[in-house]
């Protein structure tokens, strides 16, 4: 299992980039962790590599 991180200031900035990061990759997702504060939002996306 491997796992990448995403913060951004706003939720649909995240969601570009968790996005993005789905389209670009050939990968199986596991589970997506998300969480806000004031200041940004983050997100930490587990997944592991399709054979």
């Amino acid at each position: 299992m491997k796992i990448s991180m995403f913060r951004s200031m706003t939720e649909t900035g995240l969601n570009r980039k968790v996005n993005q990061f789905l389209e670009d990759s050939n990968v199986e997702v596991i589970n997506i962790k998300f969480s806000m504060t004031i200041f940004d939002c983050g997100a930490l996306v587990m997944y592991k590599e399709k054979e």
